[in-house]
């Protein structure tokens, strides 16, 4: 009997400024324990909840998830945000990258259990769930706020690993000229160090 089944593909959005081994390890283990064909980085190229305080352009950004990632099959960076004018929204990126895929793909957006507690500003939060699955890394942490019940009936947590390692930490390390080795992976740290010398 043939297998009709679609790609189970998950969308992981976020500034990376810039990517480290937690963002990786996170993929890795929501990639299996949620029994998903391919995960997309999706380096965001103006986020509206950021500003532009950013260490990294968009384009370095996503060179460094490209570098990050290029020994994963199952791993891939998309630019769709940096190819698309104004801000980048959430809904708009999800419906972008849906229409791409064929109907009986199944499509998934990772975001962090502290970032849930923020959906409701961001644009159009319900359309997300219409549109998506969203998947939580469900760790150890405090919201600042609960969930709203229509949010909290629509998602589906997926236990990950507690990872300690920040971008912002990273950030403060290159500024101070601080070794950054075992924190992102050895090309991207070798990029950054040919950019810092630029």
């Amino acid at each position: 009997m043939e297998n009709n089944r679609g790609a189970r593909v998950c969308l992981f959005g976020g500034t990376f400024d810039p990517v480290h081994l937690g963002h990786l390890i996170i993929a890795q283990a929501v990639l299996e324990n949620a029994g998903l064909d391919r995960m997309i980085f999706i380096p965001s190229a103006r986020p509206p909840h950021k500003g532009d305080v950013v260490m990294f352009d968009a384009r370095v950004r996503f060179d460094l998830l490209s570098r990050a990632v290029s020994d994963n099959p199952t791993f891939f960076v998309s630019d769709v945000e940096m190819r698309r004018s104004g801000l980048s929204y959430t809904i708009d990126t999800i419906r972008q990258v849906k229409a791409g895929l064929s109907p009986e793909d199944e499509l998934f957006f990772l975001v962090g259990r502290d970032n849930l507690s923020e959906i409701e500003t961001w644009r159009e939060p319900r359309a997300i769930l219409d549109e998506c699955t969203l998947l939580v890394a469900d760790r150890v942490c405090d919201l600042s706020r609960p969930v709203p019940d229509w949010v909290a009936e629509r998602i589906q947590s997926v236990r990950v690993p507690l990872i300690e390692i920040t971008s912002t930490d990273i950030r403060a390390r290159i500024r101070d000229g601080r070794s950054i080795r075992y924190l992102v992976p050895e090309g991207v740290g070798e990029m950054i160090r040919e950019l810092s010398t630029l």
